[in-house]
C-alpha cells in the first residue's frame, strides 16, 4: 500500500524512506530526488530561492516537498554559496557543489546525478517549481519503480512538466550532457517515455520573474510559458 504523504499543510521533512516495490522484480528499489537550484536569477532580478512564498524561502518550500517523501534529497548548488548551502542542510537535504554549472543547466545535473548514482532512480526537479505536490512526487517515483525501463514525465491538462523521473540507465548518459538544455535531450531520444497524467498544476508552474501577488500560491496550468 502506498505510503500516505504530506499535504501543503505541512513542509517540514518527514523521516520516511522513498522505496518503492518494482513490478517487474519482486524487490525494494530507491528512487531518490536532485533539485537543481544552482541558477543565477538573471531574469527574477535577485536571488529567487530567497523569494517569500507564504513566509518560507522558495527553495525551502521546494525542498520541504521533496524531504517529505524522498529520503534522500540533493540540492546542486554553486561554490561559494553559504546562506544558500544552510537553507538546504536546515531542509536535511544533501547539498552537492557544481564547479561549472555557469556552463549551463547540464554541468548541475551531472553533479546531482554523480552524486546519487547510488540510487536506482531519481527525479530531477527544479528549485523554482515550489508548488509541485508530494503526491505528484509520490506517483512520479511509484511508477518509475513499476516501470524501471521508462523516463516518467507528468502531464498536467495535455502539457509536459516537471519534475522528470529517469533510471539509472541513463545516469551515465546524463552526467555527460553540455550546455543549457538539461535532460531534455535525453526524454527527446529515450524510445521509451511514460506520461503520467496529474492533476497537479504546479508541475507546468516555474518562477522565472517575480509573481503577482495572487498568482503566487495559486495553480497557473495556463500561464506556464
Amino acid at each position: 500500500m502506498p505510503r500516505r504523504v504530506r499535504r501543503w499543510s505541512s513542509w517540514r521533512p518527514s523521516p520516511a524512506v522513498a522505496r518503492h516495490r518494482s513490478a517487474a522484480a519482486d524487490e525494494l528499489v530507491k528512487v531518490g530526488a536532485v533539485v537543481l537550484a544552482a541558477g543565477a536569477s538573471r531574469r527574477f532580478g535577485s536571488d529567487k530561492r530567497f523569494h517569500d512564498l507564504d513566509g518560507m524561502p522558495m527553495l525551502a518550500r521546494t525542498l520541504g516537498a521533496y524531504r517529505s517523501v524522498f529520503a534522500d534529497v540533493a540540492a546542486v548548488l554553486r561554490p561559494g554559496e553559504a546562506a544558500a548551502a544552510e537553507l538546504v542542510a536546515a531542509a536535511n537535504c544533501r547539498v552537492v557543489l557544481a564547479p561549472d554549472a555557469a556552463l549551463g543547466q547540464s554541468r548541475s545535473l551531472a553533479a546531482g546525478v554523480a552524486a546519487m548514482a547510488a540510487c536506482d532512480g531519481l527525479l530531477i526537479g527544479l528549485g523554482d517549481m515550489p508548488l509541485v505536490e508530494p503526491a505528484t512526487l509520490h506517483r512520479l517515483a511509484t511508477a518509475l519503480a513499476a516501470a524501471p525501463d521508462y523516463v516518467v514525465r507528468p502531464r498536467c491538462r495535455g502539457r509536459a512538466g516537471n519534475p522528470i523521473a529517469f533510471p539509472a540507465a541513463l545516469f551515465d548518459a546524463m552526467q555527460r550532457l553540455n550546455g543549457d538544455q538539461g535532460a531534455r535531450r535525453i526524454v527527446a531520444e529515450h524510445e521509451r517515455v511514460l506520461h503520467l497524467d496529474v492533476d497537479d498544476n504546479g508541475v507546468l508552474r516555474d518562477f522565472d520573474a517575480p509573481p503577482a501577488p495572487s498568482r503566487e500560491t495559486g495553480r497557473a496550468c495556463s500561464t506556464h510559458p
